[in-house]
C-alpha cells in the first residue's frame, strides 16, 4: 500500500507533559565575601528531564559587586559532564541591575541529547567577569531520541527521489524503471468506475460531529437522490444526516436557516447526484495528514456520492466516478504539483496501477481515500500540471512479467529503497521474511533528498506508559532498546526492548507503529 506518512502520531507529548511538570530542583545558593552575583532563590524544572529535553530555569539573583549589570551581559548555561562543557547556551541578562539590585531570571535551555551524569552551571558574563550563580544542579539524564531519514515503508517508488530524478533530467520512464526493476510499461481500459471510502470506517451519526467540520454532517445542493423526492435540494440548501428516537440513521433537508425538513430512514443505499459542474460539496470525509487549514473541513467530489447503512447508527459514504477522474484527485493529494511534470506522470503511472489492482476488493468499495491505501482529495486540490500529467499517461500502467504489478510507492526512502522481502517484516526470534518480488529490489538513492527527522525525546518513564498502552508492560521504566538486525537499506528488522521487570523482541515496523517514526531508517539514542 502506498505510504506518504503524513504519519498519524499518539499524544506523546501529553505523556512527557505529565511525567515532567513535577517538580522544582532548588538550586544552591550561597553567600560570597567576594563581590558576586548571589542567587536568592530559584528552581530549575523538570527534576529529572529526559535527554535533549527542554529545562526551565525560575531565579531570583541579587548584584552583590559595585558596578551596575547591562541588560545585554550574557548569562551562561553550560552542561557539564566529567569535567568537560558538553553544550553551552548564552542569553542576555535582559535588564539593566545597579548594584544591590535584584533581577528575576527566567531561562530555558535543552539538555544534552546524551544519557549519563550532568551538571548545569549559570554564570553571568559582567565586566571581563564570569560570576557563578549558585552552586551547578546535578541531573541524571534518560531516555530515548530517535534521529532518522525516509518517510514511509521503503518499497517502490519514492516521491522525493521522483522529484530528484525528475529535476537531473530524467523521464517518466526512467523514473518507474529505476524503482519497479524490470517492469514495463502497458496499456489496461480505465473506463471502468472506482468506489472510493471517503472515511477509513463508517461513521457513527450518534456520536457528536467534529466541531472542525460545523454542526452535522452534511451534502451541500444542489443535489438529487435518486428515488426520493423529498431529498431534492437547490443551491443554498443541504442533506443533512443525523439519527432518529429509535438509533436510526435519517437524512432530511437541512434548510439555510437551520431548520430541518421530514426525515427520510437510511435503510438502503442513498444515491446523491449533482449536475453543477463544480461537483458534490460535503463535509463527510477523511482528513488527510491532520490537514486543518481553512476550506479543509469541505471538499468536492466528481461522479455519484453512495451514503451506505453499514448497522446501528453508521453510515459510509462512498463516491464512485470513472478511474481516470479519480486519478486527478489522487496525482495533486500525493505528490505537490510543482515538483515536475515527469515525476507527476510517474506518480500517475503508480496511483493507477495501484487503483486498477484493487477494483473489486470490497463489498461496499474499492479503495480508501487516505493514506490507508491512497490520498485522495476528489475536485477540491486538483491542477493543471497534475490533470496533464493524468491525461498524457492515460490508461498506462506497470506489469512484470506480463501481470499488473503491486505499485507500493511512500514518500521518501531515505537514501535506500527496501527490497521486498523485507516488507512489513515480523519478528519471531529472528525475521519473518517474505517472498522476493523481482520488480522490488532495493536500491540506492542518491537523488531523494527528503529530509531528515527527530521523534522524541521520551523519559524512560513516559517510554513505559506508551508500551503499556499498547498492551506491553516491561515495568515503570524503558531502560535500553537494543538492535538485533538491520537490512541491507539500514532499516531495522529486529530490536530488544528491555524494561525494569521485562524484556521482549519486537519488529522494526512495530517499533515504528509505538513511537511514531516516519521510517525504520533511524537511529536510536539514549537509555535508561
Amino acid at each position: 500500500m502506498p505510504d506518504t506518512s503524513k504519519v498519524r502520531r499518539r499524544a506523546h507529548a501529553i505523556v512527557i507533559a505529565a511525567i515532567i511538570l513535577i517538580a522544582a530542583v532548588p538550586m544552591g545558593s550561597a553567600e560570597a565575601a567576594s563581590p558576586t552575583a548571589t542567587l536568592v532563590s530559584g528552581t530549575v524544572l523538570p527534576r529529572d528531564p529526559p535527554m535533549d529535553g527542554i529545562v526551565r530555569l525560575d531565579l531570583l539573583v541579587r548584584n552583590d559587586t559595585s558596578n551596575a549589570w547591562s541588560a545585554g551581559d550574557p548569562v551562561h548555561l553550560s552542561w557539564k559532564s566529567g569535567g568537560k562543557t558538553m553544550a553551552e547556551d548564552v542569553r542576555p541578562l535582559g535588564q539593566p541591575v545597579p548594584a544591590n539590585g535584584t533581577v528575576r531570571v527566567n531561562l530555558v535551555t535543552l539538555a544534552p541529547a546524551a544519557t549519563g551524569d550532568f551538571s548545569l552551571a549559570v554564570e553571568l558574563e559582567t565586566h571581563g567577569n564570569r560570576l557563578p550563580i549558585g552552586d551547578p544542579t546535578a541531573f541524571h539524564l534518560n531516555g530515548f531520541l530517535f534521529r532518522g531519514k525516509g518517510n514511509g515503508h521503503g518499497l517502490g517508488m519514492s516521491q522525493w527521489g521522483a522529484r530528484g530524478r525528475a529535476s537531473s533530467g530524467q523521464d517518466y520512464r526512467k523514473i518507474l524503471g529505476a524503482y519497479y526493476t524490470g517492469t514495463r510499461i502497458d496499456r489496461r481500459d480505465t473506463s471502468m468506475p472506482v468506489r472510493i471510502a471517503l472515511t477509513d470506517d463508517p461513521i457513527d451519526l450518534a456520536r457528536p460531529w467534529p466541531r472542525l467540520f460545523g454542526p452535522l454532517p452534511f451534502v451541500a445542493g444542489p443535489v438529487s437522490v435518486d428515488g426520493v423526492p423529498q431529498l431534492q435540494v437547490a443551491a443554498g440548501t443541504s442533506i443533512g444526516f443525523d439519527v432518529d428516537p429509535a438509533s436510526g440513521p435519517i437524512a432530511f433537508v437541512l434548510n439555510p436557516d437551520g431548520s430541518r425538513g421530514a426525515p427520510v430512514a437510511i435503510k438502503q443505499t442513498l444515491t446523491v447526484r449533482s449536475s453543477n459542474p463544480a461537483g458534490i460539496r460535503t463535509n463527510i470525509m477523511q482528513v488527510m495528514g491532520g490537514d486543518f487549514r481553512p476550506g479543509a473541513e469541505q471538499r468536492r467530489y466528481a461522479g455519484i456520492l453512495e451514503i451506505i447503512p453499514k448497522g446501528g447508527t453508521t453510515i459510509l459514504p462512498v463516491n464512485v466516478l470513472p478511474m481516470e477522474e479519480y486519478l486527478k484527485g489522487v496525482v495533486p493529494a500525493e505528490m505537490p504539483p510543482y515538483w515536475g511534470v515527469e515525476a507527476l506522470k510517474a506518480q500517475a503511472i503508480a496511483g493507477r496501477t495501484y487503483g486498477i489492482a484493487h477494483l473489486g476488493g470490497g463489498a461496499d468499495f474499492d479503495l480508501r481515500a487516505s493514506e490507508s491505501d491512497q490520498a485522495y482529495s476528489g475536485l477540491t486540490d486538483q491542477r493543471a500540471d497534475s490533470n496533464n500529467a493524468v491525461d498524457a499517461t492515460r490508461g498506462q500502467v506497470l506489469t512484470y512479467q506480463a501481470k499488473l504489478i503491486t505499485a507500493f510507492y511512500m514518500a521518501s526512502d531515505g537514501g535506500h529503497t527496501e527490497s521486498s522481502e523485507y516488507r512489513f517484516v515480523t519478528w519471531d526470534h529472528g525475521p519473518q521474511l517474505r517472498s522476493h518480488l523481482g520488480y522490488l529490489t532495493g536500491i540506492s538513492d542518491p537523488l531523494d533528498r527528503g529530509p531528515s527527522w527527530q521523534v522524541g525525546p521520551f523519559s524512560a518513564a513516559g517510554a513505559a506508559i506508551i508500551l503499556q498502552d499498547d498492551g506491553r508492560d516491561l515495568g515503570n521504566r524503558l531502560l535500553g532498546i537494543d538492535v538485533l538486525q538491520k537490512d541491507a537499506s539500514g532499516r531495522l528488522v529486529g530490536v530488544r526492548l528491555r524494561g525494569s521487570s521485562k524484556t521482549i523482541e519486537v519488529s522494526g515496523p512495530t517499533l515504528r507503529a509505538l513511537f511514531g517514526l516516519p521510517d525504520t531508517l533511524v537511529e536510536i539514542i539514549g537509555g535508561g
